[in-house]
C-alpha cells in the first residue's frame, strides 16, 4: 500500500507538471493573439471599445446638414476651434493638412475626413468657415450649429470648451487641442494629444487601424 500510494502521488505530480508544461506552450503559442488584441500605443488613448456617438444634427458650411451619417463608412479626424483662435488652430490645422497628403498619396488610401468643428458660432458663419478652412486644404469640412448642440457634441468627444462672458467682442476661447479619431462605424476610437506632428499622426493611425481590423 505505502508503494502504491507513492506511485500515485509521483504519477500525479509528473501528470500536472506535463499540464503546467503544456498549458505554458499553449499560452506562448498564443501570445501573437493576446499582443494583436490589445490597444495599441499611440500619442493620447486609444479606446478598446470604441464610444458610440450619439445621434446630433449639425451644419456644414455648404448649409447641409451634417450628423453622425457622415461619419460612417470613413476614418475622420475631428479637431474643435475657431477662425479667429491664432497658433494653436494653425499650427493643428497645418499638421492636419500634411497628413491627409501623405495619407491620399498612398496605394492603399482609405477613405478619410478632416472634420473642423466651430466651438464659436456666434462670429463663425458658414463663409467664414469656408474661407478660413480653404487657406489650409480645399478637401476640410467645416461645421457649425447651435452653442446648446455644439457643446454637447464637444462633450460627449471629450473636448469640452469654455466661453468667458466678460471678455468683450475680442473675446477669446478655452478649447482642447486634441484631435478626435472616429472610426467607419461612427465610434470615437481615439483622442490624439497635443503637440501635434504629422508624420506622429501618421504613424498612430496606421497603427490604430492596423488593430481595429484585426480585432474586430
Amino acid at each position: 500500500m505505502r508503494v502504491s500510494s507513492r506511485l500515485w502521488r509521483e504519477s500525479a505530480i509528473l501528470g500536472a507538471c506535463a499540464c503546467a508544461l503544456g498549458l505554458g506552450v499553449w499560452i506562448g503559442s498564443q501570445s501573437s493573439w493576446f499582443i494583436d488584441r490589445a490597444a495599441p500605443i499611440a500619442n493620447g488613448l486609444v479606446f478598446e471599445n470604441p464610444r458610440p456617438i450619439s445621434t446630433f444634427r449639425l451644419i456644414d458650411f455648404d448649409q447641409g446638414t451634417f450628423s453622425v451619417d457622415q461619419l460612417k463608412d470613413r476614418w475622420s479626424f475631428i479637431y474643435f476651434g475657431y477662425s479667429a483662435c491664432g497658433q494653436v488652430c494653425t499650427e493643428t490645422l497645418t499638421e492636419l493638412k500634411r497628413l491627409i497628403l501623405a495619407l491620399s498619396s498612398l496605394d492603399n488610401a482609405l477613405p478619410i475626413q478632416v472634420v473642423f468643428v466651430t466651438v464659436d458660432p456666434g462670429r463663425d458663419s458658414a463663409s467664414r468657415l469656408k474661407t478660413y478652412l480653404r487657406e489650409f486644404d480645399s478637401t476640410f469640412i467645416g461645421i457649425t450649429g447651435d452653442i446648446n448642440t455644439l457643446a454637447f457634441f464637444a462633450a460627449e468627444l471629450a473636448a469640452p470648451f469654455t466661453l468667458d462672458p466678460n471678455a468683450g467682442e475680442s473675446y477669446a476661447l478655452d478649447h482642447s487641442n486634441s484631435i478626435m479619431l472616429i472610426n467607419p462605424s461612427a465610434a470615437l476610437q481615439a483622442v490624439l494629444a497635443p503637440p501635434h506632428d504629422a508624420q506622429r499622426l501618421q504613424a498612430d493611425f496606421g497603427a490604430i487601424v492596423r488593430w481595429w481590423q484585426t480585432s474586430r
